[in-house]
């Protein structure tokens, strides 16, 4: 086995593992009562850029992408199903899961239009595309944490994991010299940095950010009163 096999190996295990993070959201719920506060764009999202890489995957026969997109795919139907649950106001969700259909289906009905020789560069083309705007998704958490003036709702841990996963992703597309991947986790790349540093201007209000240590802002707050 050469040094890129052992390296996408590895990747393949730790985004499996980066799979079971959510859970620790669902906790939280759990712990509230509620998943009122929390946004489920960061779980529909991530579902449209599955889908698209799953279908660039077999296409191209990548028994790596498949795999790892089926993986992906049962859990967070199962995260989606539980903020579902824990979400007293659902109309969002449902409005986001429509919109996830009828964009899925234009893709698909567009790439199919193409010959077999290059349909998979354009499934590849929109897989990358996908994976970008799904860092809308980020960009909208960045957006409602200066809003509130807290990173309440933006789990450290998923962020932090989130980055070396994006790191490791970038270095995997740069070696396997594919451009798809390479540019969509650069720019994740830049997303994720941005709402790490959130965490030092707009600290969490009732819990400490692990490893930076700012927070929470509420005992400040008791404290100078």
């Amino acid at each position: 086995m050469d040094l890129f096999s052992i390296y996408a190996l590895w990747l393949t295990c730790f985004s499996i593992a980066f799979t079971f993070l959510p859970i620790f959201a669902i906790l939280d719920w759990k712990k509230r009562g509620t998943a009122e506060g929390f946004s489920s764009v960061n779980f529909v999202l991530p579902c449209l850029m599955m889908l698209c890489w799953l279908r660039h995957g077999f296409m191209t026969n990548d028994k790596m992408n498949i795999f790892l997109n089926l993986f992906n795919l049962c859990f967070f139907t199962v995260y989606i199903s539980m903020f579902a649950y824990y979400q007293p106001k659902r109309k969002y969700l449902y409005g986001q899961l429509l919109g996830l259909g009828i964009i899925l289906l234009s893709i698909f009905t567009y790439v199919d239009q193409h010959d077999p020789k290059h349909a998979p560069e354009v499934m590849g083309s929109f897989a990358a595309a996908t994976q970008i705007f799904g860092l809308a998704g980020g960009l909208y958490e960045i957006k409602r944490a200066v809003s509130f003036g807290h990173t309440e709702y933006l789990p450290a841990t998923m962020q932090f994991a989130m980055f070396f996963l994006t790191l490791q992703w970038l270095i995997f597309g740069i070696w396997a010299q594919n451009p798809y991947i390479a540019v969509a986790n650069a720019a994740g790349l830049v997303v994720s940095l941005m709402t790490i540093s959130l965490y030092f201007v707009y600290p969490p209000l009732t819990w400490r950010v692990p490893i930076i240590g700012t927070g929470p802002q509420q005992k400040k707050l008791q404290k100078k009163e």
